[in-house]
């Protein structure tokens, strides 16, 4: 298992817990997911789906191997709040900020489809979906095991937290204590993985969420097994019940649950 964390001031760092983790490495000091939300109206979902699937696959493994990216994932909403303004989401990995904003696009888009004029295409896209809003998140932590390179799962629950109005140490409840716990989960083939991420942009009051804990599943089925105090007193032996129960009492007073969806994975690239 291998854990890659990243500190308030945006450097990774890579920590040996145990000799069973492995040290990643990051070409970068920081990393940073950009997530696009979209809307595909039921007429156009067919279509909406061959565009990304089949015409823009290929231009995000371009960009894999080019170095601009390091994956992208694609998912619709399984379970979502009542009249959800999106239904799909893709979200693109990034270690170096300044290649996010369409980095060499229009370069990559030509090379690959000589043949289709550039406006053409990228209306061919619009007229599929729209684009609902787009966040930039910073990643703090993650939990991944041996063989994979960035968090990933046929099915994730997306906890959207806000933490404004907390009593404070958020960040450190979730990877100083639930941390050790999710490496359970992982070990025990619950998790893939988990992550934890900051909402970067947009920011100030705007925002109805600060930060999110995903937990990345094989099967829809490990969602039901819960990490309560059975999992807790594996990941701290030598603590008493009462000392994890006030863990968990302080993990609720540090932050509130704006919502939690639950999202499929479509397709990808980056994560073999």
């Amino acid at each position: 298992m291998k854990k890659i964390c990243v500190s308030s001031l945006f450097t990774i760092l890579f920590i040996a817990f145990n000799t069973s983790f492995i040290t990643a490495q990051s070409s970068s000091d920081n990393l940073y997911l950009k997530v696009d939300y979209f809307k595909a109206p039921s007429d156009q979902i067919g279509n909406y789906l061959h565009v990304e699937q089949e015409l823009w696959k290929p231009v995000h493994q371009a960009r894999l191997d080019s170095g601009i990216i390091l994956g992208w994932s694609f998912y619709s909403t399984f379970v979502a709040e009542p009249d959800a303004a999106y239904n799909y989401i893709a979200v693109n990995v990034f270690d170096d900020f300044d290649k996010i904003d369409y980095f060499g696009l229009n370069e990559i888009v030509a090379e690959i489809y000589p043949e289709k004029d550039l406006t053409q295409f990228y209306e061919q896209t619009r007229d599929t979906r729209e684009v609902i809003r787009t966040e930039i998140w910073r990643v703090n932590d993650i939990v991944i095991g041996d063989d994979s390179k960035l968090p990933i799962g046929n099915y994730i629950t997306k906890n959207f937290f806000d933490s404004r109005g907390g009593s404070g140490g958020h960040e450190e409840i979730e990877l100083d204590f639930w941390g050790n716990i999710h490496e359970v989960r992982v070990e025990q083939n619950i998790l893939n993985s988990w992550a934890m991420y900051t909402l970067y942009y947009p920011a100030g009051d705007v925002r109805n969420y600060t930060y999110s804990t995903v937990d990345y599943y094989e099967k829809l089925s490990d969602m039901i097994i819960g990490a309560g105090l059975e999992l807790a007193r594996i990941a701290y032996p030598d603590a008493s019940d009462e000392e994890l129960s006030d863990n968990f009492t302080r993990t609720g007073e540090a932050r509130s649950l704006y919502k939690t969806e639950i999202w499929k994975l479509l397709d990808s690239v980056g994560y073999d």
